[in-house]
């Protein structure tokens, strides 16, 4: 099941990501997501040492906000694998269980968004348009002084902060994890190409020679390299109890996800 699964990720990454073979990385995240991460970071940064001081620089700043959630919204549509939409919700159901290993130290790599990315995504994008269309709504003529829009602004603004705080210390702490800058990665949109890739042509020739039995990756290559696959798992050790059986309910897409273990 290991072997398959790393044939079938390596065959889909590097038929979809260019790698540099010389640097060990991988193509990753676009140039237009990349020049989009850092602008909205920027005009976010704007927008909130600005109110009621420079408003005028607050309103632009929160018009500029309002240009690049809507590309986001298209590019998340149209644009390269890593910066889609697709199969997101996936990822968000897992998502708690994810986070929960992440505090304990134990998580999966991922060359895209893993599942706490994919939740921190979401939540940042719903309270930003929250908070631009508040804030618009709250300077025009027919809502000036509305109670409830200027509650909404400054809430969804300060909830906005306080989840910055944390996407920065969530990066970090991953970056710690993994041993890699995901920083950096941001701003080269390459990453360091995961184990099981390497590891991948090794198994198929051990498979070619009719191998008894492959030698055992190492725990940190049980890796996934495609963004809406959860993490491998290492093999059950003998007499290890058996997961429990998934809900029916599950579609045959879920179960071979492992969605909802």
């Amino acid at each position: 099941m290991v072997m398959r699964d790393a044939g079938q990720a390596q065959r889909s990454v590097f038929s979809e990501t260019p790698a540099n073979s010389g640097s060990g990385t991988v193509a990753v995240w676009d140039f237009p997501l990349r020049v989009w991460h850092w602008s909205l970071a920027a005009f976010v940064l704007v927008a909130c040492v600005t109110p009621n001081t420079f408003d005028r620089l607050h309103r632009l700043a929160g018009y500029a906000v309002i240009g690049l959630l809507a590309f986001r919204l298209i590019w998340g549509l149209i644009g390269s694998r890593h910066s889609l939409f697709a199969r997101i919700s996936l990822k968000l159901r897992a998502a708690p269980q994810y986070i929960v290993g992440m505090l304990r130290g134990e998580t999966g790599r991922y060359l895209g968004l893993n599942p706490a990315g994919a939740a921190m995504l979401v939540v940042m994008l719903a309270l930003l348009i929250v908070s631009t269309i508040s804030g618009v709504m709250q300077v025009s003529i027919r809502f000036f002084g509305v109670g409830w829009i200027e509650q909404a602004h400054a809430l969804s603004s300060n909830a906005i902060i306080a989840l910055i705080a944390v996407h920065v210390l969530g990066t970090v702490w991953m970056s710690v994890l993994q041993r890699e800058n995901l920083m950096r990665a941001m701003v080269t949109g390459r990453k360091r190409v995961p184990g099981i890739m390497r590891a991948a042509p090794a198994v198929a020739r051990s498979v070619a020679r009719q191998s008894p039995e492959p030698e055992p990756m190492a725990d940190e290559e049980h890796v996934s390299v495609v963004p809406d696959l959860p993490p491998l798992r290492v093999n059950p050790a003998p007499g290890a109890a058996k997961p429990a059986r998934m809900p029916r309910s599950l579609s045959i897409h879920d179960r071979r996800l492992g969605v909802g273990r």
